[in-house]
C-alpha cells in the first residue's frame, strides 16, 4: 500500500471513529445521587431505642432513578458491646452491617434486591444491642441508637417528563416558576394558587421555589433544570389547558382565563393529573379540595397511626395534636385515651400518667386487667401550632434482677376521639396562631398590584403552607375588599401606606416608635434619632379574624430581607411566634414581643378609680423597657453607622 493510500485508510478510521465516539460521550453516565432523608419527607434522623427495634421505610422510585443504599453515621448509647442492622425488604434479606461505635464513621446499608411494588420500596432496618460484660442495661429508651445525616442513594439518570401526569415527581427539590413582568390579576392569583398547592404537596419536603419574570423575547427556560427542578410558566391566554415541551428541557405552560386559570393548577395539583398520560390536557369543572375543620375528629385522623411502644421500667408513647390538621384555631380541646398495655404481675403496680411538655395533666393506676380509658383535657395556655401529648406507663414493685423482667407493651388506640371548640381569639395569638387561623380561605390583598407585590405574598404563602398539608385557598382581592371582609387575610403593603391596614404591634410614626398590645392598648412610644427603618411581618387580631400583615416603613428591602430569610429555610416557619417578625438595619430578622414579661400583670386585670386596668398600666411601664432593651442593639447599630 502506497503511502498515500495508508494516509487516506487512516484519516476514515479517525473520522469514523469520532463520528461514533461524540455520541456516546454526550451521553450522561449514570451517578449516585444522595437525597437527605427530609427530601423524601422521611424527617432528618431515624431512632432505634431499646435492645431491639424497627424502623419501616417507604422509598420512592424516581424517574430514572432507583435506591441503592441508606447512607448515615450511627450514634450508640453508652455500654454497648457490639450492634448490628439488618435490612429486609418483605421476605428479601438485603443486607447487615455491624454499627461502629465511633459516632463519627461513616455507616452504609445496601438497598439492593429490594422488591419494587405501586411505584415504591419498603425497607425494614431492625437494630440488635448487646451491652458490655457486666453491665446490666435493661433499655436503652431514653438515649436511643440514632442514625444521623442519613440519605438515600439513587442511582441512575434523571429522566426528565414527557407527559403532564409525570411532570411532579413523588420527590422535588426545586420549582422555578415563570410570570410577566407585568402580570394580570389573573397571573397573580394563578402564581399564588400555584405557589401554595405546590408547597401543600411536598409539605415535608423542603421544596425551593423560585419566581421568575418573562422578559419579553426571553427564551424558556432561561437555565437548564437542576437534580430534580420542574419549570412552569403561568400566563393568561383564551386556550386554558397544561402544555408540555418535551426535549432534554422541558417547561409546563399553564394558561386559561381568570375563571379557567384556577381549575388548571388545581388538575396539575391533584391526583387526577396522574390521568394526564399526554403532553397537554385541559381540566373542565374540578372542584376544590374540601378543607378538614371538624369538631370532633380522631387521633388517626390527625396523622397518628402507630401509637405503641415496648420497653423495660418505664414505657412512653408520645402523639402530636395539630391544630393545622384541625383546620382552625382552637381551646378546651379534650381527647379520649384508651388502650390497653401488658397486664403486670401480682408484685408490680404502677401508674399511668398524660404530660405536656413538663406538666403533668392527668394521672390514675393502672388497672389490673391492663386497659385505660379517660377524657384528658389540655389547658388552653399549653396549646400550641403543634402540641406533643406523652402518656407514659411507670412501674414500681418487686424487681427480679437483671435480664429477668419482661417488657411491658402500652398500645394507645388511635381511634380516640379529639374534640375541640373554635377560639376567637386563637391559642396561641399572633404569629403561632398561622396557619390555623387563615384555613381555610384567606383573602390576599396588594398595595400595587405587580410582580413584586405577587412575589412577596407569595412568599407569605408558601412559608405558612409548609407549616401544614391542609391546602390553603388564597383569594387575591382588592384591599378595600379585605377591609370590607370578615375572612382571614394577608396584606402586603412594603411602603405601609393604605388606610386599611389594621393597629400594628409595632409601627413608626415619625420618629417615633408606637408599641401596641394585642388588645390595642398602647404600651408605649419610644422617640428615635434618626428614625429606625425596618422592615415586619405581623400578626393581629382585628376583633373577628386574624390579619398577617407585611410592611414596612416605606423601605421595602428591609420587608424583603425579613420574607427571603424566612422562606430560605423551611424550619424558619416552625419559629414563628409572637406578634413580630422584625428586620433592621443590617441585623438578622428577629421576632419581637411587646408583651414578653407582662402576661401575669394582664391577667390580674385589676380596675384603678379611673376604670382603667392596672395591668395596663403595669403593662406600660414594662413595655416601655422591654421595648427599649429589645431595640437599644438596632439604635447603636445605626448610630454607629451614621457617624461613620
Amino acid at each position: 500500500m502506497s503511502l498515500r493510500a495508508a494516509t487516506a485508510v487512516f484519516a476514515l478510521l479517525t473520522a469514523a471513529f469520532t463520528m461514533t465516539a461524540v455520541p456516546v460521550m454526550a451521553v450522561a453516565e449514570p451517578v449516585d445521587h444522595p437525597i437527605a432523608l427530609p427530601g423524601l419527607g422521611l424527617g432528618r434522623t431515624l431512632e432505634f431505642p431499646g435492645r431491639e427495634h424497627e424502623v419501616t421505610l417507604t422509598l420512592p422510585i424516581l424517574p430514572g432513578l432507583a435506591p441503592t443504599a441508606l447512607v448515615g453515621a450511627m450514634r450508640l448509647p453508652p455500654n454497648v458491646a457490639r450492634a448490628t442492622l439488618d435490612a429486609r425488604s418483605g421476605d428479601r434479606f438485603l443486607d447487615r452491617v455491624t454499627l461502629p461505635t465511633d459516632p463519627r464513621a461513616p455507616v452504609r446499608i445496601s438497598l439492593l434486591g429490594a422488591a419494587v411494588e405501586n411505584n415504591a420500596v419498603t425497607v425494614t432496618l431492625t437494630s440488635s444491642l448487646v451491652p458490655e460484660p457486666g453491665i446490666c442495661v435493661d433499655d436503652w429508651m431514653g438515649r436511643p441508637a440514632t442514625l444521623a445525616d442519613a440519605s438515600v442513594v439513587y442511582f441512575g439518570e434523571e429522566a426528565q417528563p414527557a407527559t403532564v401526569a409525570e411532570f411532579l415527581p413523588p420527590a422535588l427539590q426545586r420549582l422555578t416558576i415563570y410570570m410577566p413582568g407585568d402580570p394580570t390579576e389573573a397571573e397573580s392569583a394563578g402564581v399564588l394558587s400555584l405557589s401554595t398547592a405546590v408547597t401543600a404537596r411536598y409539605t415535608r419536603q423542603p421544596v425551593a421555589l423560585d419566581i421568575r419574570r418573562i422578559e419579553s423575547g426571553t427564551t424558556l427556560p432561561d437555565h437548564p433544570p437542576a437534580f430534580l427542578e420542574r419549570q412552569i410558566v403561568v400566563r393568561t391566554g383564551t386556550e386554558a389547558g397544561l402544555r408540555l415541551s418535551g426535549g432534554p428541557t422541558p417547561v409546563l405552560t399553564v394558561s386559561g382565563d381568570e375563571k379557567s386559570l384556577p381549575t388548571q393548577i388545581r388538575l396539575l395539583t391533584s391526583d387526577l393529573a396522574k390521568a394526564a398520560m399526554a403532553s397537554a390536557a385541559t381540566a373542565v369543572g374540578l372542584p376544590a379540595a374540601p378543607q378538614l375543620a371538624p369538631d370532633t375528629t380522631t387521633l388517626q385522623e390527625l396523622g397518628q397511626g402507630k401509637l405503641s411502644a415496648t420497653a423495660i421500667g418505664y414505657v412512653r408513647v408520645d402523639f402530636a395534636i395539630d391544630q393545622t390538621r384541625l383546620g382552625r384555631p382552637s381551646k378546651n380541646v379534650r381527647i379520649h385515651v384508651h388502650g390497653n398495655h401488658t397486664p403486670l404481675p401480682q408484685t408490680l403496680n404502677g401508674q399511668l400518667a398524660v404530660t405536656v411538655g413538663e406538666r403533668q395533666i392527668a394521672a390514675w393506676p393502672v388497672e389490673p386487667t391492663g386497659t385505660f380509658d379517660q377524657w384528658v383535657t389540655i389547658p388552653d395556655e399549653l396549646l400550641g401550632r403543634f402540641t406533643t401529648v406523652s402518656v407514659t406507663l411507670q412501674q414500681a414493685g418487686l424487681t427480679h434482677g437483671c435480664g429477668l423482667e419482661q417488657p411491658v407493651t402500652l398500645t394507645i388506640d388511635p381511634d380516640g376521639e379529639v374534640r375541640g371548640e373554635l377560639a376567637k381569639p386563637p391559642v396561641p395569638p399572633g404569629l403561632g396562631a398561622v396557619p390555623q387561623a387563615l384555613l381555610p380561605r384567606v383573602q390576599v390583598g396588594l398595595e400595587t398590584p405587580g410582580f413584586a407585590d405577587t412575589v412577596r405574598a407569595a412568599q407569605i404563602l408558601i412559608a405558612v403552607q409548609r407549616l401544614t398539608a391542609v391546602p390553603l385557598r388564597p383569594e387575591l382581592v382588592s384591599i378595600e375588599e379585605v377591609e370590607r371582609s370578615g375572612l382571614p387575610a394577608i396584606l402586603v403593603v412594603p411602603h405601609g401606606q393604605s388606610p386599611e391596614v389594621p393597629t400594628l404591634p409595632l409601627s413608626r410614626n415619625g420618629e417615633t416608635l408606637v408599641v401596641y398590645g394585642d388588645d390595642a392598648y398602647l404600651r408605649s412610644r419610644i422617640d428615635l434619632t434618626p428614625p429606625l427603618e425596618f422592615g415586619s411581618l405581623q400578626a393581629v387580631w382585628s376583633g373577628r379574624r386574624t390579619v398577617l400583615v407585611a410592611t414596612s416603613t416605606n423601605a421595602p428591602d428591609h420587608l424583603d430581607r425579613v420574607l427571603n430569610w424566612l422562606v430560605a429555610d423551611p424550619d424558619r416557619s416552625f419559629q414563628l411566634t409572637g406578634p413580630v417578625l422584625l428586620q433592621a438595619g443590617d441585623r438578622e430578622p428577629e421576632f419581637f414581643d411587646p408583651l414578653a414579661g407582662t402576661a401575669e400583670a394582664d391577667a390580674a386585670a385589676a380596675m384603678d378609680d379611673s376604670g382603667i386596668p392596672v395591668a395596663h398600666t403595669l403593662a406600660l411601664a414594662g413595655g416601655i423597657l422591654l421595648a427599649a432593651g429589645v431595640l437599644a442593639g438596632l439604635v447603636i447599630l445605626l448610630r454607629r453607622r451614621r457617624r461613620r
